[in-house]
């Protein structure tokens, strides 16, 4: 039986206890950090937090994207019972002033590159830690980066409170009792900009993640350094730092570290590191799959990989699993479920796949269809799916913004996904649309996803978008779209785009009108971000 009930670091530490000190546990541009290394890291950084006082229950801003820093740093900060506030390293200064005001962290790990961006750090007399690429990079590599970034950071001034990670000596460590139950991170709902949801997670919710995954998808056994992940997903994302880090830490696997999503790149780790697992959004397989490197021998060493963030669609699907077929390798992608709020905890097995779905609930999740009444809906209607597990965050850091979310159904607290869907007579889960975003047209349920399914399928078409819109006082369908590199609109696209509609879905959601953009907004995961289509 497995102890939860420990700091993620510990649960880590616990669970690779079988493994060398020679195990390689990060891999950054080929430069490898092992097991003895990154221990003897996590330590140096945590006992200076402690020396500038760090205690139990304080959180400490982590501003920072796929680097080392930001691994060792988290399992740092946590070490010493301290909480990770998890940001996006591009975050604007003023939503990292707001995040001053109302979290009051006691320490910021920002990136040196994105530092003078940041005005804060000129009034205010708060701790900061500076953590650069070069601090792990490759000697190879040093030259060329660090002439690329001086502009950026020639002017930074460091002062006893103002530090290079490069430089904190690990001094004296007082051990830290922490408990599973207790707040390890707050997760943020939205990235750069904007109001967000501050989510609370324990650091047994994050143990029990690691836990469910590996128990359910993972399929070879624990260590060695030929397992690997490609981690392109960042910490602040609930997907990256649950399953590409924690998780494949946990089961012994190194991360296979990408600081930018490029699908060159990305391919050329798959060639030359060992990447047997992958995990990403729906557009990271997209790219990956039409880059004409992708296909040779190396990809008979892909093992799992994992999709979530986004319904995955078929045409992608299928566009990224042909090419390991004809090397032999019959690994299916595994769409998966889950958010800020919950974790991860859904997958659609390779071994139990249906085609279409999110997936079965992992261990320790329970999963219930209501209508808007709270009464349960049976096999196949849509509506509202609620969980529960052993995954879902505490409460929202503002507790008033819990109505609504965390519901009372029979003495136990629910969440509400505000996901609409379905269950099958297997117990395959379907999802349907973001409640939000369906649109009714004359009292029908139209899902705008997909409609986006159905037109992205065509040549010309590089992605869409639907909303709802108005007209005469009459909801509409309203149509965003980008065409393919030098596509120019017609009548014939348009025609399509409607002979296809009509002929998979109801006369609901043909699009009364079709817009056409040359760029649609993109979120920082890649997602078309419908709220600011105008």
């Amino acid at each position: 039986m497995e102890n939860f009930d420990l700091s993620m670091y510990d649960y880590l530490i616990d669970r690779t206890s079988c493994l060398k000190d020679s195990n390689k546990m990060i891999n950054f541009y080929g430069r490898t950090i092992n097991r003895k290394k990154f221990i003897l890291e996590v330590d140096r950084i945590a006992s200076y937090l402690q020396s500038i006082g760090i205690k139990k229950g304080d959180n400490v801003v982590v501003c920072l994207g796929n680097i080392p820093n930001a691994i060792i740093s988290f399992y740092a900060i946590n070490k010493v019972g301290a909480i990770a506030n998890v940001l996006h390293p591009l975050v604007k200064d003023e939503t990292l002033r707001q995040i001053y005001k109302e979290h009051k962290p006691k320490c910021f790990i920002m990136f040196d590159e994105f530092f003078k961006n940041y005005t804060l750090f000129k009034e205010i007399k708060t701790n900061v830690i500076v953590c650069s690429a070069l601090d792990y990079l490759p000697a190879l590599y040093k030259p060329f980066y660090g002439a690329y970034i001086m502009p950026s950071i020639i002017n930074i001034k460091y002062t006893d409170k103002i530090v290079k990670y490069s430089k904190i000596k690990g001094e004296h460590l007082t051990k830290v009792n922490v408990k599973g139950d207790d707040i390890a991170i707050y997760m943020h709902s939205s990235g750069t900009t904007g109001n967000s949801k501050t989510a609370c997670q324990t650091n047994a919710a994050y143990n029990h993640l690691a836990e469910n995954l590996t128990n359910a998808a993972y399929h070879q056994k624990i260590g060695g350094d030929k397992y690997g992940m490609l981690m392109a997903l960042p910490i602040f994302h609930v997907f990256g730092l649950g399953v590409c880090m924690h998780t494949t830490l946990c089961y012994g696997a190194q991360t296979i570290l990408m600081p930018k999503f490029s699908a060159r790149y990305g391919v050329y780790l798959m060639m030359f590191r060992p990447v047997t697992m992958i995990s990403g959004v729906p557009n990271m397989y997209k790219k990956l799959a039409a880059n004409p490197l992708f296909n040779g021998p190396w990809l008979k060493k892909l093992v799992d990989c994992f999709c979530g963030g986004d319904k995955l669609e078929d045409s992608v699907k299928q566009s990224f699993e042909e090419p390991l077929r004809k090397w032999g390798n019959q690994m299916k992608i595994a769409q998966g479920y889950g958010s800020t709020e919950a974790g991860v905890v859904m997958i659609n097995l390779q071994n139990n796949q249906v085609d279409g779905s999110i997936g079965v609930p992992l261990d320790g999740t329970e999963i219930k269809i209501l209508d808007e009444n709270k009464k349960e809906l049976g096999i196949n209607e849509v509506g509202i799916i609620y969980l529960k597990s052993n995954t879902m965050m505490k409460s929202y850091y503002d507790k008033s913004l819990n109505e609504g979310v965390l519901e009372e159904i029979n003495g136990e607290i629910w969440l509400n996904t505000q996901d609409m869907g379905y269950i099958d007579e297997t117990g395959h889960v379907f999802f349907k649309e973001r409640q939000k975003r369906l649109i009714k047209i004359s009292g029908i349920n139209v899902f705008p996803n997909e409609i986006e399914e159905v037109v992205n399928s065509i040549d010309e078409i590089k992605l869409s978008c639907a909303i709802q819109g108005e007209t005469n006082g009459k909801r509409i369908v309203e149509l965003y779209i980008q065409l393919k590199e030098g596509i120019t609109y017609s009548k014939d696209i348009e025609q399509k785009i409607k002979d296809l509609i009509s002929k998979k879905l109801l006369k609901y959601s043909m699009p009364s009108r079709i817009i056409v953009l040359d760029k649609l907004p993109l979120t920082e995961l890649g997602k078309v971000d419908y709220k600011n289509i105008h």
